[in-house]
């Protein structure tokens, strides 16, 4: 008998108190309601989805080339996301924008309540789920407007929770994965992440056929060891799943056309396309929990070398190469590696010495008492968007239905009250009201919106905005007759109309400005077409560029055309009483109306 004996620690389990851990849970249920209950603000993306929607259920069909576009019409379009185009189409018109929010605050709660019921599943502590609950819903708060990409995120919760399940629980029954065909054949007609989640699952196949081969079961936590039989069924789902995904409108193509759009060089001037280790992002709150998750990921590696389960450390190594290609990858990586992440600090942190450590992390009340006042601090200030504005200074307004401050609404209005898209013959609108423009006007077409169609369309539509070399040739070639534009941040920054083609449109003769406010313009060109409107609602003197790049035309027009001036003002104060620039200019000249 050996002299040494081995130390054997004994680790004390301490009960959890599963009361105050259920209550903190649905603290953070209506944190989560109230966080994804936001007005649509600058996703302009939102509108021609609907568009779509509403072209397919009136023509029972998907369309293959563009059909929004007068200078796009016919080129290459394939709707991948027709599902829920049509899904959201048909909520519309059960209940507006305000349906589409609760449904998309459903998808989110359904998400979380999942990862939820995989943590418990895993025997994770409710203070860690909590912790990083509310950590990954901030992180991921770029990514909560009602689009496709959360059918992606819901569903990439979904297949991990049937894969874990099965996974950590050898005694499980199979028949989970049954439902993962079926699973691929809906993801693959709602967004183009499910190529990310089949790569899941072949990852999934090719550890537990190596596992099998090797016939070895993990050091710390037990993993299943698939029989022979079981590793062909679940081949057998892994092939069906393949074969879901080109049960689509336009088959294998959908695949090689949405990698060809990936490829576009318009991508660059697109945020989201850029690297989250782009300078731009330096400092933002999201990108500084998207790189500590990247950063506390490699946890995975220590968990997966120390137990031999490989497969958490593969998962976290090919999303966190997959994400730092563009932001918009980072929600998806925070959602995947999330059950790997917490699975491997709930061992670390249950293998600690420190007895008094690991009871103050896992059971402890400091932290739930902490979680708890952040989130009731958080669900008050939720309501006036004093957390957006004040602590996060992230532009967000809590709400249903559409923010007029920022989507150019009362000009679309004015528009339809007058029937311009009528009158006119086409339109040059800005990059971001492309989308609305179908959606408001669906028997009219834009010149470009955010489908990112192709690089030409792009480079000529900056040709125009930028005022490059020509472009007024090729204004006056493609027949262009109204344009409108839309400055979100005029107010912050007017210098953006010297620098594009609101400059041009104010010195020159044959375009009329008709409609203006803090955020867009409505330009006509003068022509017999528009004479009425034009005449009417033309503003010559009292423009935001008047106003501050060329005073001396409001100063001439209060001189030799005061009545004019007068009328323009006042009908600028009646359309937009709290507007600042009508009423900057009305402390300017000290005007009482």
């Amino acid at each position: 008998m050996s002299k040494h004996k081995k130390k054997i620690r004994i680790i004390k389990v301490y009960p959890e108190n599963k009361i105050s851990g259920y209550l903190l849970i649905g603290l953070f249920a209506i944190f989560l309601c109230m966080f994804t209950t936001f007005k649509i603000s600058g996703d302009d993306d939102v509108f021609w989805h609907l568009a779509t929607g509403k072209y397919v259920v009136d023509n029972n069909s998907v369309p293959s080339n563009d059909i929004f576009g007068w200078a796009t019409a016919n080129s290459e379009w394939m709707p991948f996301e027709w599902g829920w185009d049509v899904v959201t189409y048909f909520l519309f018109n059960i209940g507006g924008y305000t349906i589409i929010s609760v449904f998309r605050t459903l998808i989110f709660l359904l998400l979380f309540f999942i990862y939820y019921l995989t943590f418990r599943k895993l025997g994770i502590n409710q203070n860690l789920i909590a912790v990083f609950f509310v950590l990954i819903a901030f992180g991921i708060i770029d990514r909560l407007t009602p689009r496709p990409h959360i059918i992606s995120l819901l569903f990439f919760a979904i297949l991990l929770y049937i894969l874990i399940s099965v996974r950590y629980k050898p005694d499980s029954s199979l028949k989970g994965f049954y439902f993962i065909p079926a699973l691929f054949l809906i993801w693959s007609n709602f967004h183009m992440g499910v190529i990310a989640g089949i790569f899941i699952l072949l990852t999934y196949f090719s550890v537990v056929v190596y596992e099998h081969l090797r016939n070895r079961k993990t050091g710390l936590n037990k993993v299943r060891i698939y029989s022979g039989n079981e590793l062909f069924s679940i081949g057998m789902i892994f092939f069906a799943s393949v074969l879901c995904l080109l049960i689509n409108p336009n088959g294998y193509d959908t695949f090689f056309y949405s990698y060809g759009h990936t490829q576009m060089k318009l991508l660059e001037t697109i945020n989201e396309w850029r690297s989250p280790f782009d300078e731009m992002f330096s400092g933002s709150f999201v990108n500084t929990i998207y790189k500590a998750m990247l950063a506390l990921g490699l946890f995975t590696a220590f968990y997966s070398f120390k137990t031999k389960d490989y497969f958490p450390f593969i998962i976290y190594l090919v999303f966190a190469i997959y994400s730092v290609r563009a932001v918009r990858f980072t929600v998806d990586y925070l959602i995947v590696v999330l059950p790997f992440l917490v699975l491997s600090l709930n061992f670390i942190i249950s293998s600690l010495k420190s007895e008094s450590l690991r009871y103050n992390l896992l059971r402890g009340n400091f932290l739930k008492i902490a979680l708890s006042l952040i989130l009731i601090y958080a669900i008050i200030r939720l309501p006036n968007n004093e957390l957006y504005l004040e602590d996060l200074k992230y532009y967000r307004v809590s709400g249903f239905g559409i923010d007029n401050n920022f989507i150019p609404v009362q000009l679309f209005d004015f528009m339809e009250a007058n029937k311009v898209p009528a009158k006119g013959e086409k339109v040059l609108n800005h990059f971001g009201t492309g989308g609305y423009f179908i959606w408001r006007f669906p028997d009219e077409k834009n010149f470009i919106d955010s489908r990112n169609l192709n690089d030409e369309i792009f480079g000529l539509y900056r040709d125009l905005i930028e005022k490059k070399t020509g472009f007024e040739k090729k204004l006056t070639d493609l027949g262009i007759d109204y344009a409108i534009y839309l400055a979100p941040d005029l107010v912050r920054a007017p210098q953006e109309m010297r620098s594009t083609i609101i400059s041009y449109f104010e010195n020159t003769e044959n375009w009329k400005l008709v409609f203006w406010d803090d955020k867009s313009f409505l330009y006509l060109k003068d022509t017999p077409g528009f004479n009425e409107i034009i005449s009417k609602f033309e503003y010559k003197y009292i423009t935001p560029y008047n106003f501050l790049y060329n005073r001396e035309a409001i100063d001439n027009g209060m001189k030799f055309d005061s009545k004019k001036v007068i009328n323009e003002l006042k009908r600028k104060h009646a359309e937009e009483p709290d507007g600042i620039i009508v009423n900057s200019i009305l402390q300017t000249y000290n005007i009482r109306l």
